[in-house]
């Protein structure tokens, strides 16, 4: 799958529904902040942040991808706009509280990387799910970044 990334006009899809996020959110936060995160940290992290605008203090659960050192994850809400042209953050990776630096991607090129890693450690079907690769008029598939959405990249304080 190398074709070039193209933007769609719709939406990212979530992938699970949205009725499932006010129960798995709060049991993530919770179980990533004991020692029973073993079981879920290789793939999901608490990223804390200000807001650029408003100073407000967030938490949130995010699921990510770890290339070559950097972790990355795709978003489609709101908070996301912080990371446009970079800001400092924490997260809660692992177990330990570490210091990173987020940013939005705005390369096509890395954005069809990440994509392409996480088929490959993910599955196509899930990453499909999300609507990170569709088909084209001729029927390939193509690796596609929805409307709206975001890849952000966390790289960690030496």
């Amino acid at each position: 799958m190398e074709s070039p990334l193209i933007m769609t006009d719709e939406p990212m899809q979530a992938p699970m529904p949205a009725w499932a996020y006010p129960i798995l959110n709060p049991t993530l936060t919770f179980i990533l902040r004991t020692p029973l995160h073993r079981m879920v940290s290789g793939g999901a992290m608490i990223l804390l942040f200000a807001g650029r605008k408003t100073g407000k203090r967030y938490e949130v659960v995010v699921v990510y991808q770890n290339l070559d050192g950097t972790l990355y994850t795709f978003s489609a809400t709101s908070w996301s706009k912080n990371f446009i042209g970079g800001a400092p953050v924490a997260l809660r990776l692992r177990g330990e509280l570490v210091r990173a630096t987020a940013r939005v991607v705005e390369d096509p090129a890395m954005i069809g990387r990440v994509i392409r890693h996480m088929v490959s450690a993910h599955g196509e079907s899930l990453v499909a799910g999300m609507g990170l690769i569709g088909r084209g008029p001729d029927g390939a598939t193509r690796l596609q970044m929805p409307k709206g959405s975001r890849l952000v990249a966390f790289t960690l304080a030496r």
